[in-house]
């Protein structure tokens, strides 16, 4: 195997690696060094915390009165005590305070911020959890948690009593929650919602608790039960950022963790190959591929639903070419191409030899958007063609196409952006069919664009000279379908 395919293999898994170490870590293990993430020279520490059983929740609580959070506890549903009025409600004499934020004034009374539980004298069966975050560094920081309710399909999570499952959490004027669906972690579902902390948590501080407590409420049934298992999860993980340079928290932790919660299912490695069969065969399995050399397709002997092809992607996959060329061999005819796709994007790739260089289908249940980035197409007669598309739309950046290029209406929208575009195969052509916009293109001298839908020029060059309304009938066939910007 050559140096450059090792590197490559090693580049791909750091990076996927480097996307998913936080979430897989939390999966398999709870302690508080691997359910963070950090950035910025911050240092903090998750705390998870339940009342040790018999401690009464009204009045002063001293550090000691809460014990580490037991994971997988069971969860049965609540039972309100008869007689009880609002049993789910977390009354204002229901308060726990937290000691850090608790003073004592000369008169005795109690002054700091609270935060109400359910009461145990009218809900029985709510499971606490209450998670603090403590800045352990030397750094003020902005953080996030986030939190993972498990709620397996065919029951709910809502604010009020009405469905299967509640949750209490602070409300006071310290975090924005925000609520992002459902998704499914190691094969259950999850309720995902994010705390951010809009105040600056400063060196040395622990926060108030984001999450308080959880409930299955009296709606749950027992085919509900049997949904749940033996054991309830909740699943928390904090990413924390410095404050410097950042006007708030928000701005802050998307800017250095972007918006995804970290249970979004990592995107898996591509496949390296250097040849044919190998290529072939990780597309025709629906992956990502990387060419470690250039590849040949001799014959060609797939089919694209109008002739043949060398490669058919219907399922988004992504072609990396890294600088190599794919040369597709007994694909001549008419209709034949070197790739066949719906959707998806290619990447640092020649492709040559065939008929048509890329060709646009709607051959699979799958659309989106045709992406080609540093992508030569040459050597072919057609570089880009599409006929029945799925109006998925093409944006091609800093790529050539030498031949005709043309594609229908069905294609949707193309925009061409730092392109050239040239002769081959005795061909010096662009007709599209779909509205087409081109930025930052330069045209060979001779070539022709005839527009059968708007076409837009903005900062192009033809044979070096700038695009402009007095030489536009120069390169284009019908002036009054174009415009130049």
């Amino acid at each position: 195997m050559k140096t450059r395919k090792w590197l490559l293999l090693a580049a791909l898994v750091l990076s996927v690696a480097m996307a998913t170490t936080g979430t897989m870590a939390y999966l398999s293990d709870t302690d508080s060094d691997v359910n963070v993430m950090t950035l910025g020279n911050v240092q903090i520490e998750q705390i998870e915390l339940q009342r040790a059983e018999g401690v009464e929740h009204t009045g002063l609580l001293n550090d000691g009165d809460l014990v580490p959070f037991v994971k997988g506890q069971p969860l049965y549903p609540a039972y309100p005590v008869a007689g009880s009025t609002n049993p789910y409600t977390a009354e204002a004499n229901d308060l726990l305070y937290w000691g850090p934020y608790v003073t004592a004034e000369s008169d005795g009374t109690i002054n700091g911020a609270g935060n109400g539980l359910w009461s145990d004298d009218k809900l029985v069966g709510a499971l606490d959890k209450f998670v603090f975050v403590k800045n352990t560094g030397k750094s003020d920081c902005y953080y996030r948690t986030w939190l993972a309710f498990e709620c397996p399909e065919g029951m709910e999570y809502s604010e009020g009593s009405d469905k299967e499952f509640m949750m209490n959490i602070n409300l006071n004027d310290r975090f924005d929650w925000e609520e992002h669906g459902y998704c499914t972690i190691e094969g259950v579902q999850y309720l995902v919602m994010s705390a951010t902390y809009k105040n600056v948590l400063a060196a040395g501080e622990i926060s108030r608790p984001s999450l308080l407590q959880v409930v299955m409420t009296h709606n749950a049934t027992n085919e509900d039960m049997e949904l749940l298992g033996d054991t309830y999860e909740i699943l928390a993980f904090t990413q924390a950022v410095q404050t410097i340079n950042f006007p708030d928290a928000e701005t802050a932790l998307n800017a250095a963790f972007g918006t995804d919660h970290p249970w979004t299912e990592a995107p898996a490695i591509p496949v390296l190959v250097e040849t044919a069969d190998e290529l072939v065969a990780a597309l025709e399995n629906g992956q990502d591929v990387v060419l470690t050399d250039d590849i040949k397709i001799d014959p060609a002997n797939m089919s694209n639903a109008y002739g043949t092809t060398g490669l058919n992607v219907k399922n988004g996959q992504a072609i990396y070419g890294n600088g190599n060329t794919l040369d597709i061999k007994g694909a001549g005819g008419t209709w034949d191409s070197g790739i066949n796709t719906t959707g998806g994007l290619i990447k640092d790739l020649k492709v040559t030899g065939s008929f048509r260089g890329i060709f646009i289908n709607h051959n699979s249940d799958h659309s989106e958007p045709v992406v080609l980035e540093n992508v030569i197409i040459d050597g072919t007669t057609y570089t880009i063609s599409c006929d029945q598309g799925l109006n998925q739309n093409l944006i091609a950046t800093n790529s050539t196409f030498k031949g005709w290029t043309s594609f229908a209406a069905t294609l949707g929208e193309a925009k061409f952006v730092d392109c050239y575009f040239g002769e081959g195969n005795g061909y010096s052509f662009c007709r599209p069919y779909a509205p087409t916009e081109f930025v930052g293109c330069e045209f060979e001298a001779g070539y022709t664009v005839d527009p059968r839908a708007a076409v837009t020029f903005e900062n192009c060059t033809l044979d070096g000279v700038a695009l402009t309304a007095e030489n536009l009938s120069d390169l284009v066939t019908d002036t009054a379908k174009a415009t130049v910007k």
